[in-house]
């Protein structure tokens, strides 16, 4: 696949690297620093987050990985369209890539100083960060600094034989913890514990509100009952129109007696 297209397959790279954090890359340089700044922060939450920082570091390395050699080395799987059919994006989509990749490899390098650098950082961010106090200028060790950029760079061909060479390990690792990975497949069940606690109630309490009050109150007090009395008066008043004079004789001299009535009576 990747030779079918390749400077799509080039760019998808050099964004990956820099997604990874690999070394010199923009991706770098912001992931080492907020992990060593936990790290060199000498506490207990500073060591566990640094750990937390490496730990995702690493599997977002796997997983971006394994997008790129399922969709570029991995078997061809597509069955409505052939492998023929694929091709460039057109320059107005390429463009704006190339100008993210360089930015990517460059960025990085030529901007480090002025984001976290000791010195040039509070003058670029002036008042718009609150430093309680001025950030420390040790460093941490030596081993701590070759550690999640060796990690990142080994992930790269531990994710090629896992997905591309070898991919029964995976399928034996899924099988054996079926429970973890439906667990983690369902994404930790927040979209069904959503469900139950806010769709649902919701849902529930505007078919009570739409059926008992607007349908039985609301709509019955409201226009269907004034519509419904109404359409009684005017069932009423077609009766008297039968189209017989001694009859409508007689509704005038009924309503002329009533008028008459009300006058002696004032």
């Amino acid at each position: 696949m990747f030779r079918k297209l390749p400077y799509t397959y080039a760019l998808m790279v050099i964004g990956t690297l820099a997604l990874t954090g690999f070394p010199f890359l923009s991706g770098f340089y912001s992931k080492d620093a907020i992990i060593e700044f936990a790290y060199i922060s000498d506490t207990k939450f500073g060591i566990y987050a640094a750990g937390i920082g490496v730990l995702t570091a690493v599997m977002t390395s796997i997983y971006s990985w394994r997008l790129i050699f399922k969709t570029f080395h991995g078997e061809y799987k597509n069955k409505d369209l052939s492998i023929d059919t694929m091709h460039e994006s057109p320059l107005s989509m390429m463009l704006p890539l190339v100008l993210l990749s360089v930015g990517a490899i460059f960025s990085g390098f030529l901007f480090k100083e002025l984001f976290i650098g000791h010195e040039t950082m509070y003058n670029f961010w002036g008042e718009s960060i609150k430093f309680l106090e001025p950030l420390g200028k040790e460093h941490p060790p030596t081993w701590f600094l070759f550690l999640t950029p060796t990690l990142v760079v080994l992930t790269i061909p531990l994710s090629y034989y896992l997905f591309v060479k070898n991919t029964k390990i995976v399928d034996e690792i899924v099988s054996i913890n079926m429970p973890v990975y439906i667990f983690l497949q369902k994404k930790w069940y927040f979209d069904e514990l959503y469900d139950q606690i806010f769709i649902k109630p919701s849902k529930n309490l505007g078919i009570f509100l739409w059926k008992k009050i607007d349908g039985l109150i609301i709509d019955k007090f409201g226009p269907d009952g004034i519509s419904n009395l109404v359409k009684l008066f005017s069932f009423k008043a077609v009766k008297f129109q039968s189209g017989y004079i001694y009859q409508y004789a007689f509704i005038m001299l009924l309503g002329f007696s009533i008028l008459l009535t009300l006058l002696i009576v004032k």
